[in-house]
Order: C-alpha cells, then structure tokens, then sequence
C-alpha cells in the first residue's frame, strides 16, 4: 500500500510546530555557549588536562591543539593544483537472489586545474563471489561479509584507491590533494573483534602509510556534520564537579546535580553539535582549531593517522574537515587542504565539486541493478545453471490477495 499521506499530514505539522518552538531555545543554548568558550580562551591546556582526566563522561570528547577562539581565513590557493576523489556504494549480498555476491562500486575523480587542464572519472566495479570475498576466516568460522561489514569494507575500499589514484596522478611540484566524502574514521569497525580489523582495517592504514610517504595530504569532507566532540569539551565548562587541582574530571554517573534533583549543569549542551559552536564565530572560508577526536577506537587504532578535524565556513554551512595526525602537524598541507577543499567547494556551490563527479561515478542507481541481476540470470541460463529466485523474491515481482 502506498504512503497514506493524509495520515501522515497531522504528524508532519506537529512536527513543524515543534521545531519552531524550539528554535528560539536554540538560539540561548548557541549565546551561552559561545560566551562559556570566550570566557575560557586562552587557557586551553587547562581544558585538554580536564579532557585528559575525564575518562568516565557519557560522550564523545576532543582535544584541541590551537586557541579557541582560532579563525583562520582561507589560504590563497594556487592557480594550478590537482584533486583525486573517491566515493563508493554497493549491492549487499542477495540471498534470496540467483547467486550470492556483493557488489562494490567505487567512482574515481582526477581533475588537474591550470594551464593545462584535464579531467578523468570512472567507475571501478568490484564483484564479490568468492569465499575469499564474501567471508572473513578465522579457524572453523566463517564471518560473513554482508551489512555493516560490507559497508566497512566499501569504506576501506574508497581509502585504498583513492591512494592508488594520488600515487599514479602526482605530478613533480604540482600541489595535490586527496579527498574523500564522509569521515576518515571507519566507525563499522570500531568495536570489531581482532581479525576482522586485521581484514578490512590495515589495508586502510597501509594506503594512509603510502600517502603519508608520498607527501600527499589526505582529507574528508562532511557536509552538514552533527559530530558532537569539540562540544564534548565545552561541556565540561559547565560540569560543577571538574576539579583539575584535585585531578578529577567529570564522572557522569556520579552528577552531583542530578542527585541534588536539578538539571544537569551542562543541559545547554544538548541537542547541539559541534557545527552549532561556529556559526556566530566563523566567517566566510575559515576555519576553526584543529582538534584531536579522543574515541578509543581513533587513540587505539589509527597511529600515526589519528583522525584529527576542523570546522570549515562555506556559505550559510558549517562543514566538517577531517585529515590525518601526520597533516594536522604540518601547516603547509593544512593551509593547502584547506585552501583546496574551500576552492572546490566554491566552484561546486556549497560541495567539492571533486566529490560530486566521484558520487555521480559511484552511485548504483535501481536501474543499474536491474541490469546487474538480469546479466547474471542471463549468464547462468547460457551457461545451462538454474537462474531461479527464492519464494520471497518472486513474491515481490507481483501483487495479490
């Protein structure tokens, strides 16, 4: 049955309603947390040491390595310069289909801007039918890639070529940059068990080793971000319990405001996000501090290539940027990570334009699919192998009662 949009009408005007009443609250929570942050600047030490201590909040928590209250307007960029970028998607593993694979699509983009122009986009498809490709093995257990794996493994996939792609484009002085859609942090594997990293993760890493040793600076770009870690910090501003002289940080579940029976102290925190903080405080083209993200899973895993961010004005968006530890501490390929990714937002009027060719490449339309799974019924049927679906599947193919 179709969407009853009727029914639907009455809920999507409360909602309305609810939002509108809730801009103005909004407004007071982004007024008192800009002024806790200026009253604060300059001693950001202080805050990384309470963050240091703070092991046992209930959220996500950074460190920043500049000031606050840092703005740094958009570097010029260089008249000629080169970008690749990758996006990917896939086709989870059908079971109810004529054969079980996975597909994996991954768009590429090089642009090269300057005297001598040039662009090339393709598409790169990957077909996963082995066991090799559709399970992880460890002893007797077969761990199937399928879901949030497959999703993993695409990420780490986009990673891997987009390496190989900077590494067969870099062209003597030419300044270039890496970029890729999303966060660089492969959260899917976050809290996956030793082998499965070992699988889809390392392979990642190794591709960053690769650009690392190549010079070439590696970035993403998040449009409209709700990362919640620089706020992580701010919070602890409120928290009347942060004792650095006594070395003890916040302990949420031991809030001494809620068993006091009031609000917690850092309720103007909630329901905001880190780009919220810089909408009054950055201009066109700058950029905010560079922070250090603290989850496990980034100080555990990622080395040399801990993710580190920083917040990025583009027209009425704050975007996130994300790069790797070993750019964060260069100025140079932060000013050009920088400068670039501004550039092509610019020129894509709001998103890199890189990133929009490489998503235009990647993506697998319904259309696309159909096509994909009629290839493979007809392969089988010329091949004289039964092309048949499940029940389930063909139930879908028509409609009665």
């Amino acid at each position: 049955m179709p969407l009853d949009v009727i029914a639907l009408a009455s809920a999507v005007r409360d909602m309305t309603t609810h939002v509108v009443s809730g801009a103005a609250e909004r407004l007071r929570q982004r007024a008192m947390i800009r002024t806790m942050l200026e009253r604060h600047s300059g001693h950001e030490e202080h805050w990384n040491d309470v963050v240091t201590i703070s092991d046992r909040t209930q959220w996500l928590l950074a460190r920043t390595t500049e000031a606050f209250d840092t703005a740094r307007p958009a570097p010029l960029c260089p008249d000629e310069y080169i970008i690749v970028a990758t996006d990917g998607s896939q086709l989870d593993v059908e079971r109810h289909g004529m054969a079980v694979c996975a597909l994996i699509n991954i768009g590429q983009v090089y642009i090269r801007y300057g005297a001598q122009p040039e662009a090339q986009l393709s598409s790169v498809p990957q077909l996963a039918y082995q066991d090799h490709d559709l399970y992880i093995t460890t002893g007797l257990r077969r761990i199937p890639v399928e879901g949030q794996l497959l999703n993993a493994k695409r990420d780490a996939h986009e990673g891997i070529a987009l390496a190989a792609l900077a590494e067969t484009h870099q062209q003597g002085e030419i300044p270039i940059v890496a970029l890729q859609d999303g966060t660089l942090m492969r959260w899917n594997l976050a809290n996956s068990e030793d082998v499965v990293r070992t699988a889809l993760l390392d392979p990642y890493l190794a591709a960053l080793d690769r650009c690392k040793a190549l010079g070439i600076p590696v970035a993403s770009y998040i449009s409209r971000p709700r990362s919640p870690e620089f706020l992580g910090m701010v919070r602890l501003m409120f928290c009347p319990d942060v004792r650095l002289s006594e070395r003890r940080g916040a302990i949420c579940d031991q809030c001494s405001d809620v068993r006091a029976g009031r609000a917690p102290s850092c309720r103007p925190c909630d329901d905001m996000a880190d780009a919220d903080i810089y909408l009054d405080r950055l201009a066109e083209g700058q950029r905010g501090p560079i922070a250090l993200s603290l989850s496990r899973a980034n100080r555990e895993f990622y080395r040399e290539h801990a993710i580190h961010f920083f917040y990025l004005r583009v027209g009425d968006e704050i975007a996130r940027v994300e790069v790797p530890q070993w750019v964060a501490q260069n100025a140079a390929l932060v000013d050009r990570v920088h400068a670039v990714v501004y550039d092509q937002a610019l020129r894509g009027q709001g998103y890199p334009v890189a990133l929009a060719r490489a998503h235009e490449q990647a993506i697998v339309r319904a259309s696309d699919r159909r096509v994909f799974l009629h290839m493979v019924e007809q392969m089988l049927v010329n091949n004289e192998l039964p092309a048949l679906n499940s029940k389930k599947r063909n139930s879908k193919e028509f409609s009665a009662l």
